[in-house]
């Protein structure tokens, strides 16, 4: 990757803002670092534009979020600008999406986050991250020390994110009080009133960034500084991202090959081949175990006694839901009748499920295994228009989902299992391995087999604590097949 440095010519900034008043206020925080900012509309500032030979990143800010449409046309360029290392730093500060269009807007936002794209949902660290390139160039990841004098304004701040990262569980980038004592690091912020014509411009491959506490302090400085602690770390973290992100490619992945275990095509294949048009949880979770993903041991029973023996030999206490490709998703409301500990339990619990699903007495249902606990979140890989096959996320808690486009490499799952967290300050940590494992999977099955399948919804992931042995699981599925050519 090509590190771009701070010199006179990398100190530019194409700035396309598509607010007048918001671009007028966003250039003079950037000419006040000493960086030459100039305001062009997106499509001159990226590659091929006539603004397109300035060096320095190019900072985005829409006035609305872009639609499916927008984002696909704006991907491979955002992919050709992140080659030259001059990444577009878009500005995402808008109010949550309604219900209806969340996906959409989260599947857009991927797209180009995949396609090189650094997505800054504050404006505050968008700034920070455009003055950090146009300044220092990409640094080589997102590893951050402090260096703050006892008793100054960034020691203190320093502590106090410490004291708060310490809260969450989470681990604060390491402080010290000379640059020489910094370990191996990517980004060295110091506090401004620290330097000195000697202090060094980088540390080992670190650069040396300073900081300030407010805008007002910005004077003439031979260096540019970065703005407030937060946002400069958040900026290093974007930055640095950015970087790794280089270094495994950017743009569509490549299906991924899936070992230990591998897909059991010819199991996939005998189940296809039994389907209509949708696949019910059971079905769809046969599917699923033939790409390796881990699902509720389960059965159909039609008459009270297989339900009964499927019960024992699953161990009790079971489950029981009503069987068949129409039913709803548990997150519905497909009733399932929970903690059956007899069998006069699970006779009781045949009849009532298909009473409340509308089903005739009699009719067949799913005796499975109890779950494990963990964290319950859903999947949903499916196609998305102009944006193609998407992975979405979503996470009880938060306020939308989270997307990437598939097939999923290691790097995209892992970004998208990042969000999900334990319920508890005091819980263990979720097993977020074998859901990127899960995601990773489940996203090829579909890509593979696009032919074939339209859309793949796990309705209910349960994440496990890591280390325990109870497995990540598919608890409820669903998948609705592509229409077949009749045969002649």
């Amino acid at each position: 990757m090509a590190r771009m440095r701070a010199t006179a010519l990398a100190r530019r900034v194409a700035l396309a803002v598509e607010d007048a008043g918001f671009a007028s206020d966003a250039a003079a925080a950037l000419r006040a670092r000493q960086l030459e900012v100039e305001v062009v509309p997106l499509e001159r500032a990226l590659p091929g534009g006539a603004a397109s030979a300035a060096a320095g990143p190019v900072a985005f800010a829409p006035e609305a979020p872009p639609d499916p449409d927008r984002a696909a046309h704006l991907a491979p360029l955002c992919e050709r600008a992140a080659s030259d290392a001059r990444p577009v730093i878009v500005l995402d500060a808008f109010p949550p999406a309604p219900a209806h269009s969340a996906w959409q807007r989260a599947a857009s936002w991927a797209l180009l986050r995949a396609h090189g794209a650094i997505i800054c949902p504050d404006p505050d660290v968008w700034l920070e991250t455009i003055a950090l390139i146009a300044a220092y160039g990409v640094p080589d990841g997102p590893r951050a020390a402090i260096v703050a004098p006892d008793g100054s304004w960034l020691g203190a701040a320093a502590h106090a994110l410490s004291r708060e990262a310490e809260r969450h569980g989470n681990r604060f980038p390491d402080t010290a009080s000379s640059a020489s004592r910094v370990e191996a690091t990517d980004v060295v912020l110091v506090d401004r009133s620290a330097l000195s014509p000697s202090t060094p411009e980088r540390v080992g491959n670190a650069v040396v960034v300073p900081v300030l506490a407010r805008a007002e302090l910005i004077g003439g400085d031979a260096r540019v500084p970065l703005v407030g602690l937060r946002a400069s770390l958040a900026a290093v973290t974007a930055a640095g991202g950015f970087a790794r992100r280089l270094r495994v490619g950017v743009g569509p992945a490549e299906v991924p090959e899936i070992d230990d275990p591998a897909p059991d095509q010819e199991r996939f294949q005998r189940q296809i081949d039994k389907l209509d048009t949708r696949a019910g949880d059971h079905e769809a979770k046969v599917l699923l175990a033939a790409y390796g993903i881990s699902v509720t041991r389960q059965a159909v029973a039609t008459t009270p006694s297989a339900a009964t023996r499927l019960a024992k030999k699953a161990g009790y206490p079971v489950e029981i839901k009503p069987w068949g490709p129409d039913q709803l998703s548990e997150r519905d409301g497909c009733p399932v009748m929970r903690d059956l500990r007899t069998a006069a339990d699970v006779r009781r619990a045949m009849v009532t499920v298909a009473r409340t699903a509308g089903l005739p007495e009699g009719a067949p249902v799913i005796v499975r295994e109890t779950p494990p606990r963990g964290r319950e979140v859903s999947a949903h890989i499916t196609r998305m228009g102009s944006l193609g096959w998407t992975v979405i996320v979503d996470i009880p808690g938060e306020p939308e989902p989270f997307a990437a486009p598939a097939p999923l490499g290691p790097a995209e799952a892992a970004a998208l299992v990042a969000q999900v967290r334990a319920s508890r300050a005091d819980d263990p940590e979720p097993d977020r391995e074998a859901l990127g494992d899960t995601l990773i999977r489940a996203a090829a099955l579909a890509v593979e087999h696009s032919d074939t399948i339209e859309a793949l919804h796990l309705h209910r992931v349960i994440v496990t604590a890591r280390g325990q042995d109870e497995q990540t699981v598919v608890a409820d599925a669903q998948a609705v097949l592509a229409p077949r050519a009749p045969v002649p």
